[in-house]
């Protein structure tokens, strides 16, 4: 079947295969079942309603977040705005070119955002390092090595793994495009202040959402999920205790102590504190230089990427709604002049 794009539609309806990427119950104003679905037709997302239905009712048909669907979709106007609903709904396997037409990925391919991550990784250093694999020697235990063990042992679900199950990132392969562009930042903002232990700054970089490999489960589509051991523990404990198994992997290996405790400590509170202030999540606060420009480079990466999704569908001289996750109200506005020739990072 062929896919029919939110922004060719006209008032009417449509039948088109399309991603759940979420379902919410809700219930009318005279308190019957509804649910709130979110689809996406791989460039745009929008909330269809389906009346009389319980998450039960799309779960017992085989419909969650995450799969495919062929939807009957009505397209009528509500108070001057689009409204959507949902008449039908049935999953659908789709060959594999109809399956990537309707999924989002970065700009750049995540296989090879995850190959440079690693080389990133070892260049930090400036030891001597094959950047063109993921091998490091047996006998390494510096934090590079650990960085890069770490990271090749779930080298395939690093590559898929979604940033976010919402917010920022939340595509296929996200992690890798989010974690490569503060690498990228990290090794500039080193050259500017040499104070900085380059190697921490990108390790912990490189780490520091490493737990959303547990915290999140992301579908063939690139639709996050949280898991149990997500919603129980989140993904900064999910990550230290990563490093501690890996530390505790090479400590059995050797027969003895591997790495370097004070390192180890330090890239551990990097993640502890990589969100800043315990409202946001962090457990400590950054109390080194190296945790707190991490948590700099991941608040400039997520705003940016809020700011480019939000670019890429208003027109020039115009706000948005207001945005959750550019401020802390949850109030802010975005606003894209009419002077400046802004790429399309669609």
């Amino acid at each position: 079947m062929a896919i029919v794009s939110f922004k060719t539609m006209n008032l009417g309806t449509y039948e088109t295969d399309l991603v759940v990427s979420g379902i919410t119950q809700a219930s009318t104003a005279n308190n019957k079942q509804m649910l709130k679905v979110t689809v996406s037709d791989g460039a745009e997302s929008i909330t269809a309603l389906m009346f009389d239905t319980t998450r039960k009712d799309l779960s017992d048909i085989g419909i969650e977040e995450g799969s495919t669907a062929v939807v009957t979709l009505e397209v009528t106007e509500y108070k001057g705005s689009r409204s959507y609903k949902i008449t039908n709904i049935n999953p659908v396997k789709l060959p594999e070119d109809e399956l990537k037409q309707l999924v989002k990925f970065p700009p750049e391919d995540p296989s090879r955002l995850v190959a440079d991550i690693i080389a990133l990784i070892k260049k930090s250093s400036g030891r001597e390092y094959d950047i063109t694999t993921a091998e490091v020697p047996a006998d390494d235990y510096s934090l590079t090595a650990l960085a890069v063990r770490i990271i090749s042992a779930n080298i395939k679900n690093f590559t898929r793994s979604s940033a976010a199950k919402t917010m920022h990132h939340n595509i296929y392969g996200g992690l890798a495009y989010h974690t490569h562009r503060m690498l990228k930042t990290a090794y500039s903002i080193c050259e500017v202040y040499p104070l900085l232990n380059r190697e921490l700054l990108i390790c912990g970089t490189a780490l520091h959402d490493i737990g959303k490999l547990v915290e999140i489960k992301t579908s063939d589509t690139g639709i996050a999920t949280y898991t149990d051991m997500g919603n129980l523990f989140g993904h900064s404990l999910l990550g230290i205790e990563m490093i501690d198994h890996e530390v505790w992997r090479q400590n059995q290996a050797a027969g003895g102590r591997s790495y370097n405790p004070e390192q180890v400590a330090m890239l551990k509170h990097m993640l502890a504190s990589h969100h800043g202030q315990p409202e946001w999540g962090a457990i400590r606060l950054p109390s080194t230089p190296e945790a707190m420009i991490l948590h700099e480079l991941d608040m400039i990466d997520s705003r940016m990427y809020m700011y480019e999704e939000n670019f890429a569908r208003m027109e020039p001289g115009t706000s948005s709604d207001p945005v959750f996750g550019i401020s802390g109200d949850g109030k802010s506005v975005i606003y894209k002049n009419s002077f400046s020739n802004y790429l399309d990072h669609s």
